[in-house]
């Protein structure tokens, strides 16, 4: 898998995580209930079809953020819980996909005080959407472990390097200072004039310099 730069990966997680927590709060399943006089039809939100789904998605939100921000070692904990709570998330709805009955099931009870349907239940689109947004937080997740190492580290603090145009440079570094020898190169090349004006040479000339 192509690793796929931060910038990418957690709008991705943000926004998957941020929707299916919307799409939990829309019809998921339905039903008729039998009344005393007739029949009602009843729906069932995210919430009380699958309740362990908006809290999944509050804690992708808390992991995108921490993907976000986060060095390499939270990216890898943040990158686990968006896998994990994606994957559950589609499981979740897939699992009301499949069988909307119990949720429709329990809201009867709540409105006639008996657990029984007129006909089957059946399920809206909003769970389809939740396990496709599911899937997407989960890739995040897998995106964020297969990126991991190519993502610089957030917060990391890098040294200035030196400027020639207005010469200064690294913290502790000093232009080097004229070493002893340069010293007694200069007091010998002194004395060694002074000795050839003594034999009476010329030590400006540099046929009469030894």
């Amino acid at each position: 898998m192509r690793a796929l730069p931060r910038r990418v990966v957690v709008p991705v997680a943000l926004l998957g995580a941020a929707a299916t927590l919307v799409v939990a709060g829309v019809p998921w399943a339905h039903g008729t209930v039998p009344t005393v006089l007739s029949s009602d039809e009843i729906t069932v939100d995210g919430t009380s079809a699958a309740p362990a789904v908006p809290a999944l998605a509050l804690v992708g939100l808390a992991a995108a953020a921490a993907l976000a921000i986060g060095r390499r070692w939270a990216v890898v904990l943040a990158s686990v819980v968006l896998l994990v709570a994606g994957a559950s998330v589609a499981a979740l709805s897939l699992g009301v996909v499949l069988q909307p009955e119990p949720a429709v099931l329990e809201a009867a009870g709540r409105v006639s005080g008996v657990r029984r349907l007129d006909g089957p239940a059946g399920a809206t689109a909003a769970p389809f959407l939740a396990a496709l947004l599911g899937v997407l937080v989960a890739l995040a997740g897998l995106a964020g472990l297969v990126g991991r190492r190519d993502w610089g580290r957030t917060g990391r603090r890098f040294e200035r390097t030196a400027d020639p145009a207005s010469g200064t440079g690294a913290p502790g570094r000093e232009a080097a200072a004229p070493g002893p020898g340069a010293a007694v190169s200069e007091r010998d090349r002194a004395m060694d004039d002074w000795d050839a004006l003594g034999r009476g040479e010329d030590p400006s000339d540099p046929a009469g310099r030894r």
